[in-house]
């Protein structure tokens, strides 16, 4: 008899690359404070609260040297692949889910690290 199948699991991907040379804030917005912190972790904090979410995957660019200090203790996945374009960070985090273990049957989510008002209840329905 074959084994059961494994069902699909659902991931995030936090394409966090960005420069924010639009934003006018001098800086990559997804860093921008709100209430005390930034918008990057307010993003984080509603997909943590998602049991549904086997794991958040967040893609850098290279270059980032900002994301340990604004979210000190963050459990999730991170990974400095994001490339000039979002497409081009979605591309590589994709990449990168498949090199950890994601398939083909499984779901992932894209959700942009500066929109940050996010209940953890919108992303379960």
């Amino acid at each position: 008899m074959p084994a059961d199948p494994i069902p699909p699991r659902c991931y995030a991907l936090v394409p966090a690359a960005g420069v924010g040379e639009r934003s006018g804030a001098g800086m990559p917005k997804q860093y921008v404070m709100l209430a005390g912190r930034p918008l990057l972790a307010h993003t984080l904090a509603a997909l943590a609260a998602v049991p549904r979410l086997t794991q958040t995957l967040v893609v850098l660019s290279p270059a980032d040297d900002r994301f340990e200090a604004a979210v000190p203790g963050f459990a999730g996945w991170v990974a400095r692949v994001g490339g000039a374009s979002r497409a081009d960070s979605v591309l590589g985090g994709l990449a990168e889910l498949r090199r950890r273990g994601a398939r083909d049957e499984d779901w992932v989510l894209v959700h942009d690290a500066a929109r940050c008002l996010l209940r953890p209840e919108w992303v379960d329905a």
